[in-house]
């Protein structure tokens, strides 16, 4: 998946969940960033990260998407991350949902919101994406902080899987030079304990690696099926 008018930043300081101050080359910008995790190895003063354009003149002017780690980088917008998913589904890259399309987004059930419901010949899924930007030595890991949502949609999830119907939990690994995923069960013991219950009991958990790669502007599907421990 090809970005357009990709900037390259420098990290000032992070302001709340959603803003920080960036400086593009002398001048310095106020930034929104779509991720409510605390991404304390990147988001922080002194990384280089890469900014789009906010189309319309507002007082965040950028969009921080990515941090630099070495030839490629970390991707901490889980707005991209997920349009990179989608783009893998649409174009079958990814062996478990192959055949399978989007048939509606942010499902509600019960209280809670499923990122997608899909379906193929008949059978459907819902799945539900995690953002994994957290790196323990050569993994990806989710969660980096206490997560009172996540854990209710995988409870109702388990209640998908209970009347019958698929259901996965995917997280995105979107930091480069790893060799799998694995829970953090120090940031949510209680979250970690619950996912790990909820597949014994028949939701599959997936994990793919997505990277932006900068000499090409381009988020790069790095492996669809990554090696995954709970």
């Amino acid at each position: 998946m090809a970005l357009q008018d990709v900037e390259e930043c420098l990290i000032l300081e992070r302001l709340n969940k959603f803003a920080l101050r960036v400086k593009i080359g002398d001048q310095e910008y106020l930034a929104f960033l779509q991720n409510t995790g605390r991404l304390m190895d990147y988001v922080v003063h002194g990384r280089r990260g890469f900014c789009i354009p906010i189309g319309k003149p507002q007082k965040l002017s950028r969009r921080l998407f990515a941090i630099s780690e070495g030839d490629l980088a970390a991707i901490v917008d889980t707005y991209i991350q997920s349009k990179a998913f989608e783009e893998a589904v649409s174009r079958d890259l990814i062996p478990w949902l192959r055949c399978y399309r989007i048939l509606r987004k942010d499902v509600p059930i019960a209280g809670t919101k499923i990122d997608y419901l899909m379906t193929c010949e008949l059978k459907d899924v819902f799945v539900e994406l995690k953002s994994a930007a957290l790196r323990l030595g050569y993994h990806a890991s989710y969660p980096d902080c206490p997560s009172s949502r996540a854990a209710r949609q995988v409870r109702e999830l388990l209640e998908v899987v209970k009347r019958g119907t698929r259901a996965i939990l995917v997280f995105i690994a979107a930091i480069p030079h790893i060799k799998g995923f694995k829970l953090n069960r120090e940031a949510d013991p209680a979250l970690c304990e619950l996912i790990a219950k909820a597949h014994a009991a028949g939701i599959e958990i997936r994990s793919i690696q997505l990277v932006y790669e900068p000499s090409s502007s381009s988020i790069m599907l790095l492996n669809p099926d990554l090696p995954t421990e709970i």
